[in-house]
């Protein structure tokens, strides 16, 4: 309930921790509105964060270097992970492998320049990638072109499957063929072909070699006599071509995997994998392992969004919305299998649906972040925003909480993210498409910056904050708008500020106050000497509170009727800068009319 001192009215909010939630009415939640939006959240969030219960900008995106200046087609990348280095990118940009040291400590090397024969299609839109010991496996996207194999010295192409009656364990004469998406489960590739998915020798078998320990019969396809024929084990033809191979942790499991995961648009699948050579070499058609259904509907869109957290798998589907793998079994036997993302409804609804199959997912600081709003580039399909969900609210033993959605994180066009372990430290990157000329460029998503690189001429960002719209407890008495305080802290350098409301149904925001704060962000910075050296560190202020005057007396265009007397109000917030807000209060009076009396200017 509201409170108030004669006949001014205070009401407002003091946390955020509650996130976003777009689907909503906007209006704060009462007796009256029970399916409004509760006091410690948001009608809607851009570049910003609620994980301490205020409402903080996004952390700073830094630029690493250009990967690719020409116009050339952007096919796909993975973060390879050698046996005794740091994590690299090696991307297919053009037919092209490419491989990128994060730090560019040298230039991106043209692998396929260096080694014959590993330059791919040009112009196919999609290749995918897999890493199965020190392997990584690249296909063409064609379902043609034989794979490329780089074991981080050498590049080359696979021989492909050349004789279906070699004996079992045989090396050097049948490798993995061309194919989709795959899988390094349970000392296997796995690799799809339209509706079909089979599966290469295991791990330390016969077919590899003993200087590299045997590791490479994963290479090689010699084991099984289905696959050896050209066949697999095929979902039903109703669910569509195969789009991801995938799988999670299980903690009831020899090897602390779960189920072989095969996923369609349309449906999840479960395989339970034969265990041990001699079981995998004698499944045949006949004797084929048990395959279960795990989704009904909504499959991942592809395998590039598949995003493990803990046991769980997150995705994208075609609703479009995302969707949790646990959540999912879990309403197994509910109507319908729920997606997770709701609250997001308000950028979710204008994904293009034909794009999607180009989605990109990751975790990382422990956030989940799904890159959205495709559209076609000539470098290949970016995406304009990321939606984040963050997992803090569950990480506490203070009793079950569910994760929060932030909105929307935006300011690149990304083409694929990336996150990997670095000596113990995880780090989060972009392959995006230069604004400025077209160039494909590295990113990487900070944990510590308050600001993004300044390449392009601004390096902070912009927040944007909508609140509840607020009703003083009262929703069926009008009000006068009179004024407003904002707390804020965690203040760095300059930060401007813009305040705005609507009234009511309101589609407008209405101007109401601009004003600039400023803390100095080092010991010796004065309006005489804006940089100075040496940079001393100094400590972030505060203002609290900040009052703002009264809103100008305008008319609402529809209407007629006064824009800052209302039932209820809904702020709106934008700041450039580092800050972070810490409480809202609006100040209203009490607006008397008798019945049936219009109010109009």
């Amino acid at each position: 309930m509201a409170e108030g001192t004669g006949t001014t009215m205070t009401d407002g909010s003091l946390a955020f921790d509650g996130g976003i939630d777009s689907v909503k009415v906007s209006t704060i939640a009462s007796d009256r509105t029970m399916g409004g939006l509760r006091r410690n959240q948001l009608a809607w969030l851009t570049n910003g964060a609620v994980r301490d219960g205020g409402i903080s900008q996004r952390l700073g995106w830094e630029y690493k270097g250009r990967i690719h200046g020409g116009s050339a087609l952007y096919q796909g990348g993975y973060l390879y992970e050698p046996d005794a280095d740091n994590p690299q990118l090696i991307v297919s940009i053009g037919g092209h492998i490419y491989r990128v040291l994060v730090d560019f400590t040298f230039p991106p090397t043209d692998l396929s320049a260096g080694f014959a024969g590993t330059v791919n299609p040009p112009t196919v839109d999609q290749a995918f990638f897999c890493q199965g010991e020190k392997y990584l496996v690249i296909q063409a996207g064609d379902y043609a072109t034989l794979p490329l194999f780089w074991d981080g010295a050498t590049l080359r192409r696979s021989l492909g499957i050349t004789n279906a009656a070699v004996a079992p364990g045989t090396p050097g004469v049948n490798e993995l063929p061309a194919s989709g998406p795959m899988d390094y489960y349970e000392g296997r590739l796995w690799y799809a072909q339209g509706r079909q998915y089979s599966a290469g020798d295991i791990v330390g078998g016969q077919s590899g070699t003993l200087g590299n320990r045997w590791r490479d019969s994963i290479l090689n396809v010699t084991e099984n006599p289905l696959v050896l024929g050209g066949d697999g084990f095929t979902v039903p033809s109703n669910a569509g071509n195969i789009r991801t191979l995938f799988h999670n942790a299980q903690i009831n499991s020899q090897l602390g995997q779960g189920q072989l995961l095969i996923g369609t648009r349309k449906a999840i699948y479960a395989q339970q994998v034969p265990p041990t050579r001699n079981d995998w070499i004698a499944a045949t058609a006949n004797n084929q392992p048990v395959q279960t259904m795990v989704q009904l509907v909504n499959g991942p869109v592809n395998d590039r969004c598949i995003a493990k957290v803990n046991g769980d798998v997150f995705y994208q589907t075609l609703e479009p919305a995302i969707a949790s793998l646990f959540a999912s079994v879990r309403n197994f036997g509910q109507w319908g299998n729920r997606s997770i993302s709701a609250n997001e409804y308000r950028v979710l609804q204008f994904n293009d649906r034909s794009l999607m199959r180009f989605a990109s997912g990751i975790e990382f600081n422990n956030r989940l972040l799904q890159a959205i709003l495709p559209k076609g580039t000539p470098q290949g399909v970016v995406h304009q925003g990321i939606i984040p969900l963050d997992f803090v609210p569950i990480s506490s033993f203070g009793g079950a909480a569910a994760p929060v959605w932030e909105g929307l994180y935006e300011g690149l066009d990304i083409l694929q993210m990336f996150s990997g372990d670095f000596g113990g430290r995880q780090r989060g990157f972009l392959v995006s498409v230069s604004r400025r000329d077209g160039g494909i460029d590295l990113w990487e998503m900070t944990d510590f910056l308050r600001e993004d690189s300044n390449i392009y001429g601004e390096a902070r960002n912009t927040t944007i904050v909508e609140f509840p719209a607020y009703t003083w407890g009262q929703e069926l008495l009008l009000k006068k708008l009179v004024a407003a305080e904002l707390w804020v802290d965690k203040v760095y350098g300059t930060v401007e500020l813009t305040m705005e409301w609507r009234p009511d149904s309101d589609p407008c925001w209405k101007f109401w106050h601009k004003w600039k704060i400023c803390v100095s962000r080092n010991t010796c910075e004065d309006y005489v000497n804006p940089i100075c050296y040496p940079l001393l560190p100094h400590r972030e202020g505060f203002r609290a509170t900040m009052v703002l005057p009264k809103p100008p007396e305008q008319c609402e265009s529809m209407t007629g009727r006064p824009a800052h007397i209302a039932y209820q109000i809904q702020p709106r917030l934008s700041f450039k800068g580092w800050m972070r807000v810490r409480g809202i209060l609006l100040y209203a009076e009490p607006w008397e009319k008798k019945l049936y009396q219009g109010i109009v200017c």
